[in-house]
């Protein structure tokens, strides 16, 4: 399985577990917001890395491209 996709499906889940938070009725809010902060983090670095993964693709194709000797 490609490792993006994996990521892709693993930030569905952090933001089905962040519904979960906000729709909770009985949780108040600064509870809410302890609860969120970790996977607002935890959704930051993934979108990072597969940044950082789509550069490295690109960085790749263009060193491929490349003339030889050039």
């Amino acid at each position: 399985m490609d490792i993006k996709k994996c990521l892709q499906e693993y930030i569905k889940t952090l933001d089905e577990e962040a519904m979960k938070i906000i729709s909770d009725q009985k949780t108040d809010k600064r509870t809410k917001n302890l609860a969120m902060k970790p996977l607002t983090s935890k959704k930051q670095i993934i979108k990072n890395t597969i940044d950082a993964l789509d550069l490295v693709d690109r960085v790749s194709e263009e060193e491929r491209n490349k003339p030889l000797g050039g």
